[in-house]
């Protein structure tokens, strides 16, 4: 996991990210774009928005906000903006009393991996996990993606034309 620590308005901002994919494109940014999981540890005013955008120079694809307004941007907003929260993890309201914490120990490995509670890994607390699989418009967009590139550089190598030159251009 990176993480971003940059102050917003003032007040503290931090939000941990990875790579989740990586796909070429002929309107991303040095010719590809990122798939990324963002944890935000803490909840300021469009957050995840401006740390990529100001802090990794990379915005999210389809924010008309912060994503410069530069002609690739201009050719990437027309799906929208490509944000989603998929998963929410909330402590649990007794395994995490004192009471509670004697109850989970008794709770068997197998058992707590199964459903929906599970240990965070940073703070120690129990945790109730809702997560959904991300929309298709993700991976949709992202295979166009791939494919609109792949389909311009077979052509480029077709014609003989130096791909490098043709892509800077």
């Amino acid at each position: 996991w990176n993480r971003i620590d940059y102050d917003l308005e003032g007040k503290s901002a931090i939000t941990d990210w990875r790579v989740v994919g990586k796909v070429e494109s002929l309107h991303g940014k040095a010719g590809q774009l990122t798939l990324v999981e963002v944890k935000p540890k803490t909840g300021r005013y469009h957050q995840i928005r401006r740390h990529m955008a100001w802090v990794c120079e990379s915005p999210l694809v389809g924010d008309t906000t912060y994503d410069g307004g530069d002609e690739n941007a201009l050719r990437l907003r027309k799906r929208g903006l490509f944000l989603c929260s998929n998963e929410i993890a909330v402590e649990h309201p007794y395994y995490n009393t004192p009471a509670g914490q004697l109850d989970w120990i008794k709770v068997e490995k197998d058992e707590k991996m199964k459903g929906c509670l599970r240990e965070d890994e940073e703070s120690g607390k129990v945790v109730v996990v809702a997560k959904i699989d991300l929309p298709e418009k993700f991976e949709a967009f992202l295979r166009h993606e791939s494919s609109r590139s792949e389909k311009f550089l077979n052509q480029l190598e077709g014609q003989g034309k130096n791909v490098d030159a043709q892509i800077d251009d």
